[in-house]
Order: structure tokens, then sequence, then C-alpha cells
């Protein structure tokens, strides 16, 4: 019996014990609620007795105007050099022994001039010899022909035969024909005479000389180089699709030796060179002192291409997904993106095409400033100048 109660007494004293700890967890829990309670109505109190600050203005940006075009031009620059619209390696036709030279390098000769003689002692010879032929010839045609005469009218009266006439006649016309034939091998005497003379074929400047008095020309062998003195023309390969869009006439600029040229296209080839694949292509100087002989020079030319796109600065442009381009544009106070393709680049702009329309408003520089969504506010002063 006694043992009975004393066990339950500790019982009791434990249930006592936990109960308690619950309590005194519950008044700390609640007097913390209370506390966050109260804390949290005091500050919201003192955050409504602050003045809310202002609400920062949106950032300025400067912008541009999209002005779109049906077209853009591309220039490209040409290397090539001013050559002598003619130059000739003056040679005689026949061979022989040069009897003179009459011009030296750096002499300057007109169209007709006589440059060099071959001795022509043979020519004259073999002219005075068939001159001689002739002579002989033609006093027996003047004896035939009195004979015939002669037996034609002896015919008429019958003292001569039909037979004796026709042999005086055939023998008048062999002589006749070998008249004709001395004739023409005296001609042929003439023209080697005449072209035992070199003469200038233009007006121009001995270039250079390679034969001199007393030598043996072979027939064909260059003896004098002859360049023309008029204006020369400047010579160039151009790329074929440029070249197929130039016309004669079309105007270009060429610099040579720090001066700008005006020029005229003045011939194109119809074929592509085999070892450069360009097209050559020839113009005379309109307007600038002309240049010498072999000067080299660059030409300008400007290629007209039918697409629809605008101008931009390359600081516009921001690298978007898949190797694409994107401007960022402003519509309404608030940063947008449109895609842009480039048709065209140039130093510091490009010509582009996509998803703006004219007049749409774009920044031309400072994009990593702004994100798409951005608020801002538009200022033009700064345009982008083109």
């Amino acid at each position: 019996m006694t043992s009975a109660k004393t066990q339950a007494h500790p019982l009791w004293r434990r249930s006592l014990a936990r109960t308690g700890r619950i309590a005194v967890t519950a008044i700390v829990v609640g007097v913390a609620v209370v506390a966050i309670v109260g804390g949290r109505s005091v500050l919201a109190e003192r955050a409504d007795a602050q003045t809310a600050p202002d609400a920062a203005p949106p950032m300025t940006v400067a912008v541009s105007r999209i002005e779109m075009q049906d077209h853009y031009s591309v220039s490209r620059r040409f290397s090539g050099q001013f050559e002598a619209r003619q130059e000739t390696a003056l040679a005689f036709e026949l061979p022989g022994t040069i009897a003179s030279v009459l011009v030296e390098e750096g002499d300057r000769v007109a169209e007709g001039d006589v440059i060099a003689r071959l001795d022509t002692r043979l020519l004259l010879a073999e002219k005075a010899q068939l001159e001689a032929s002739r002579g002989s010839i033609q006093a027996q045609t003047e004896l035939a022909r009195r004979t015939n005469d002669r037996q034609a009218e002896l015919q008429a009266r019958g003292f001569a035969t039909e037979q004796t006439v026709d042999d005086t006649s055939l023998n008048l016309a062999r002589l006749e024909a070998g008249i004709a034939e001395i004739d023409a091998a005296l001609s042929a005497v003439s023209i080697n005479l005449s072209k035992a003379e070199l003469t200038a074929p233009y007006d121009g400047i001995i270039a250079g000389r390679m034969l001199d008095n007393g030598a043996v020309a072979n027939a064909g062998a260059p003896v004098v180089t002859l360049v023309e003195t008029g204006a020369p023309r400047f010579q160039v390969g151009l790329d074929p699709v440029m070249a197929s869009s130039l016309s004669i006439g079309d105007a270009a600029m060429i610099v040579a030796n720090g001066s700008d040229l005006s020029a005229r296209l003045a011939g194109l080839s119809p074929s592509l060179d085999p070892a450069t694949r360009s097209r050559m292509a020839w113009f005379d100087v309109v307007d600038g002192a002309m240049p010498p002989d072999r000067t080299t020079g660059e030409i300008l030319l400007t290629h007209r291409i039918e697409k629809q796109g605008a101008w931009v600065p390359l600081s516009a442009l921001r690298q978007g997904p898949r190797a694409t381009w994107t401007l960022l544009v402003v519509r309404d106070g608030v940063i947008g993106l449109e895609t842009a393709e480039i048709l065209h680049l140039e130093t510091d702009r490009a010509f582009v095409r996509g998803t703006f329309q004219n007049e749409t408003a774009y920044l031309p520089g400072g994009t990593h400033r702004v994100v798409p969504g951005q608020r801002v506010a538009i200022s033009e002063d700064l345009a982008w100048a083109r």
C-alpha cells in the first residue's frame, strides 16, 4: 500500500513540470508575436510619416530616323596604267643593207617622215635593165605594127595571103604583151624602191633604235620603235560584273601622281583575260594634266545596286542570335528590337534591310547603356550625320 503511493507521487510531479514548461513556452511565443506585430505597426507608422522620394527620370537617348532608299552605290578602285594609243616596231618588208638611219632615240617625227633607207643600187640597176628591154621591144613593136599594116594593105589588093597577115598580127600582139610584162616588172621594182624607205605611219617619238647604218636587215627585223605622241589611254582590268554595268562614254575618276583626272570610257574588251579573269577597259582623260606613258594610277568606279534598305552606322548594330543583327529602336518611349540584314559594308556604316519601317527612330550608338523594354526619353539633337 505504502509502495503504491510512493510510485504515484513522482508521476504527478513529472506531469506538473511538463505542463509548466508548455505554459512558459506559450507565454514566450505570445509575447514574441505581440512584439512583432507591435514593431511592424510602429515601422509602418514611421514609414507613413516619411515623405516618399521622387521617381528617377527616364534616361535620355539620342536617336536617328531610318531613311529608306531603293538602291545603294558601291565604289571600288582598280589599278592600271597609261599607255600610248599606238606603239610600233618599224621594220623593212624586204631584206637588204641599211644605207642610213635618219633618226636617234627621243627624236620626234611627223607622219610620212623618212626614218631609214636601204641600199637600192641593185633595184635601180634592175629598173634600168627593164627600161632598156622595154625600149628594145617597143622598137620591135613599132616595126611589127608597120609591117602588119602593109601586109593588110597588100592583102586588100590581092598581093598577100591571109596567112601572112595573121603572122604579122600575131607577132605584133606578142611584142605588145612583152611590153606589158616589162611594165609590170617596172611597177614591182618601183614598189620595192618605195619599200626601201621606212616612213613614220603617224606622229610620234623614237623610243628605241635597234639597227645602225651598214647593218644587214632581214625582212621584218625591227629598226626603230615608234610611240605615238597623242594623249595616252588609261588601260585597266575590271571586275566582270562591274564592267558589264558600264557603257561607252561613262564618266570615271582616275588618280595619278596625286592628281584627280576626269575620264570617260572609250572601249571595253568583249572577252575575259584568261590569266586575271578580268575585262580590259580603256579610258580617255577629258580634264586634267595628261600623265606620261607608263604612268600607273587608280580608277574609282561607282556601281549602283537596286535593293531597298537604309544606311546606319556600324555602332547601331548589335549581334543577334544565329548570326543575325539587330537595331535598338524607340517606340512610344520604350526600347525595342528590330532585326537587320547587312547588304553592304563600308568603313563606318552599313546598308541594311530588315523589319523596321521608314522614319523609325533608332539608336545610332550607345546601345550598351539600355536594354529592350526600358523606358527612355528621346533627343534628336545628336542624330547620326550621314
